[in-house]
C-alpha cells in the first residue's frame, strides 16, 4: 500500500479542492441546507469535471478510475458539508448497479445520461420495519404478465424527489424462503400511478432530501428488473463496500474541515488576555482530534486501496465507516464546545457541522452494524 497520493492524484485532489471554494464553500452548503435547495450547478459541474463517469470502465463511457481516486474527491466535497458528498457518492453507487447488473439497453440508456448529470437514482432499501436488519423487507412484486406489481413502503430513499430520478427498489418477488432469498431490485419511475412521496423532515441533509414512498399497485415493466429474478440480495451486497469506504472520505473531509473551523476560532478568540487556543485543555483536545482524523484517513485509504486492487475489504471498510462517522460527530461536539456561543448561533456554519454530524453513525449502516462486521471478521459472533 502506498500511503502517498501520485502526481496525478494530486492533481485531482487540488482540482476538486478549488471546487470546493468557487462553487460549495461550507457557507453556501449551509444555505443550501436551510432552503431546502438541491443547486443544480452541483450536478452540472461534476459531469462537467468527469467525475460521474470517472468509476465506470471506458467501454462504458466512463473514466476507469478507482475507489481510491473516488475517496479523494469525496474527501475534498465533504469539507464543503457530508450532504455535498453524499450528491456525488450516492449518484455513483446506483450508476454501478446498473453498470454491474443492468441489461444491455439499460446500461445504454442509462449510463450516458448519468455521466452527462440528466438523470440519477435513488436507493430504496429500507422499510419502516426493515432498517439495519434491511433483508426482512416486505414490499412486494408479483409477476402479472410483462409486469411487475409492487405494494409496499420504503423509507429513507434519499433524493427520491428530485427531478430527473428513478428508485432502485428492493422488493420481494418470491416470499416463504429464507429472508436473503426471493429479493429482487427493480426500477421504479417515481411518476408512475400508485406512487406517492413524502418528504420526511430532518435535522440535516436538506440538499438531496430523504423520503418515504407509498407503493400502491404500481405496475413496473418487467426489463426494469436489475440483475437476475430473485437475485437481489446480491446485488445489494455488490457495491456495499465501496459505499461505506467512499462515504467514510466524505466523514474525514467533514471533520477535518470542522476542526479546521475550530482551530481557527481557538487562535483568534482572546479570554483571560490571551487566545483560548493557548490554554493546554485546549491544546490537547485539538491535537488528539487532529490524531483521530489522521487514523481515519489511513482507514479510508487504506480499504479505498484493497479495492482498488480487487483484494476483500469487508472488514476494512467496516472499520472507515465506523471510525469515520464516530470522528466526524466528535469534530463537531468539540469545535461547538470550542466555539462556544458563536457556535450554538444558528448563524454559524459550526452549528450545521453539529446538525449534519448527529446521522454519521446511524446511516449507511450503523456503527452497532460496523462493530458486529468486523466481530465477525475476527470469528466472533457480531450479535
Amino acid at each position: 500500500m502506498h500511503l502517498g497520493l501520485s502526481d496525478e492524484q494530486e492533481l485531482l485532489r487540488d482540482t476538486a479542492r478549488a471546487f470546493v471554494d468557487r462553487t460549495c464553500p461550507p457557507e453556501r452548503a449551509k444555505e443550501w441546507d436551510e432552503a431546502y435547495h438541491f443547486p443544480p450547478e452541483l450536478i452540472e459541474g461534476f459531469a462537467e469535471l468527469g467525475w460521474l463517469g470517472l468509476p465506470l470502465p471506458e467501454s462504458a463511457g466512463g473514466g476507469g478510475g478507482s475507489a481510491v481516486e473516488l475517496v479523494i474527491i469525496g474527501e475534498e466535497l465533504g469539507r464543503a458539508s457530508l450532504d455535498v458528498a453524499q450528491c456525488y457518492i450516492l449518484t455513483l453507487m446506483a450508476a454501478l448497479v446498473i453498470d454491474g447488473h443492468g441489461t444491455a439497453a439499460m446500461r445504454a440508456d442509462l449510463l450516458p445520461r448519468i455521466i452527462d448529470g440528466e438523470r440519477r437514482l435513488s436507493i430504496g432499501m429500507s422499510e419502516p420495519d426493515a432498517g439495519s436488519d434491511v433483508a426482512a423487507l416486505r414490499t412486494t412484486a408479483v409477476v402479472d404478465g410483462g409486469e411487475f406489481v409492487v405494494n409496499g413502503q420504503k423509507m429513507w430513499c434519499t433524493g427520491a424527489g428530485l427531478s430527473g430520478t428513478d428508485i432502485l427498489a428492493y422488493v420481494r418477488t418470491t416470499p416463504g424462503g429464507k429472508k436473503h432469498e426471493g429479493i429482487s431490485a427493480i426500477l421504479i419511475d417515481p411518476a408512475s400511478d400508485g406512487v406517492t412521496l413524502r418528504r420526511i423532515p430532518t435535522l440535516a441533509r436538506h440538499i438531496l432530501g430523504t423520503y418515504e414512498v407509498f407503493l400502491t399497485d404500481v405496475r413496473v415493466p418487467a426489463d426494469r428488473l436489475v440483475g437476475p429474478l430473485d437475485g437481489g440480495w446480491g446485488v445489494m451486497l455488490s457495491g456495499i463496500d465501496l459505499e461505506r469506504v467512499l462515504i467514510s472520505g466524505g466523514y474525514v473531509g467533514a471533520a477535518q474541515a470542522t476542526l479546521d473551523e475550530a482551530l481557527a476560532h481557538a487562535k483568534s478568540r482572546i479570554q483571560f488576555g490571551r487566545p483560548i487556543g493557548e490554554f493546554q485543555a485546549l491544546t490537547h483536545a485539538l491535537a488528539d482530534l487532529q490524531t483521530e482524523i489522521d487514523a481515519a484517513r489511513l482507514l479510508v485509504h487504506r480499504a479505498a486501496w484493497l479495492h482498488s486492487v480487487g483484494k476483500p475489504c469487508t472488514r476494512e471498510a467496516s472499520m472507515a465507516k465506523l471510525k469515520g462517522s464516530e470522528t466526524y460527530v466528535a469534530a463537531a461536539r468539540l469545535g461547538m464546545q470550542i466555539c462556544a456561543g458563536m457556535g450554538f448561533s444558528t448563524e454559524s456554519v459550526m452549528s450545521f457541522r453539529w446538525r449534519e454530524s448527529i446521522v454519521a453513525p446511524i446511516s449507511g449502516g450503523t456503527s452497532q452494524i460496523q462493530r458486529n462486521a468486523i466481530a465477525r471478521s475476527m470469528g466472533l459472533r457480531g450479535y
